[in-house]
């Protein structure tokens, strides 16, 4: 395609959140909420998420101001975090062929979170706590950074890697069993 003489589209598209998902009697949900990107299809993963958070607070009977903004936060943060996940899939893309993905590779534009985890990550030090008991930082998988970087060979100095030593006990213990 690259070599082809047929003319590109090129698509505009407004990228962004609103912030206040659930404000009075009205609650945005999908593309009325906010887009990301066309090509992680993440919207229907809002969609989901929005849902099943409003169906928390309507089960708990929490529909007060303070509820209202709880719930926003969590749209919001977990917004957040899909972002740093789409960041991080251009940033750490192996793909040098083009200037886009040269520019991408090159991003230095990182939130704050995203490059505290990064630097924890390149450090050796572990970023459980940092992506949170469910392994799930706004949206941002622990896991999936983890995998994200191992599957490009991003890897700390191997001297500066530290042992982990919760699997060690878990596997040792299921050894004795």
């Amino acid at each position: 395609m690259l070599d082809s003489d047929t003319p590109a589209r090129h698509l505009k598209m407004k990228i962004g959140r609103v912030t206040k998902h659930w404000n009075k009697n009205c609650l945005a949900v999908g593309l009325a909420q906010g887009f990301i990107e066309p090509l992680e299809a993440t919207a229907l993963l809002f969609i989901q998420r929005t849902a099943t958070t409003f169906v928390e607070f309507l089960e708990a009977g929490d529909l007060g101001e303070r509820a209202h903004d709880r719930f926003n936060q969590r749209v919001n943060d977990h917004f957040e975090g899909t972002r740093d996940y789409i960041v991080t899939h251009y940033k750490t893309n192996t793909r040098h062929d083009t200037d886009y993905w040269r520019a991408n590779a090159e991003n230095t534009n990182l939130s704050d979170p995203l490059r505290q985890l990064y630097g924890l990550w390149m450090s050796g030090r572990s970023i459980a706590k940092d992506v949170g008991p469910t392994g799930d930082r706004q949206g941002l998988s622990g896991l999936f950074l983890v995998l994200h970087h191992v599957g490009h060979g991003h890897f700390s100095r191997p001297e500066r890697l530290a042992p982990c030593h919760r699997a060690g006990k878990s596997l040792q213990h299921g050894r004795n069993r």
